[in-house]
């Protein structure tokens, strides 16, 4: 008797709970003014969801090679790789133009009018590409001034001061080894 005592309450009881639930329904959208603030939905852009929530909007995207497109008075200094001993300085106008999103090359580091071509990243960093050599080569790089000479390093903007980008590069020569380091201002 106490069994089926137990078992009616039971049946009771989840029939009571099945008949109270209610199905769920969404409350109405709410209008919010914040959401109507365009962002870059663009993940190979630097600003990419910058301003989320909002409105997605490409047209306010900015991609790495924006960041360092312009021409710049650069002022650098030069030193033997292997010993850090002062070689020489220098001060000459460059001018960075952008390929793609990604991809710049720099004018006017070289008298013989040679290019360098960089990959740009998100990070304010671009790095110098390497077109010449692979795993088997001791010292790939790209060229840089002659077919003799090989160049590897980065060009940093500062993300403080967006006129400003810092400079080095190890240049390997058939001579030897030197480093150049640098600040480029834009004019």
């Amino acid at each position: 008797m106490r069994n089926q005592l137990s078992i009616l309450l039971l049946l009771i009881l989840a029939t009571g709970v099945v008949v109270s639930c209610k199905k769920w329904q969404d409350p109405a959208p709410i209008d919010d003014p914040r959401l109507n603030n365009p962002y870059c939905n663009d993940p190979t852009a630097v600003n990419y969801n910058w301003g989320f929530p909002g409105k997605p909007d490409n047209s306010v995207c900015f991609y790495p090679s924006d960041l360092f497109a312009g021409t710049y008075s650069f002022k650098d200094t030069s030193y033997q790789a292997a010993t850090d001993l002062y070689l020489s300085a220098d001060s000459f106008t460059i001018y960075i133009s952008k390929i793609s999103q990604t991809k710049i090359s720099i004018d006017g580091l070289c008298p013989s009018g040679e290019k360098l071509i960089l990959t740009a990243g998100a990070t304010y960093t671009a790095t110098v590409d390497t077109t010449v050599g692979d795993s088997t080569t001791l010292y790939p790089g790209q060229y840089f001034c002659s077919q003799k000479d090989t160049v590897v390093g980065f060009f940093a903007r500062d993300k403080v001061d967006s006129s400003m980008i810092y400079v080095d590069l190890y240049i390997r020569t058939d001579t030897g080894a030197t480093v150049r380091r640098g600040r480029a201002i834009k004019k």
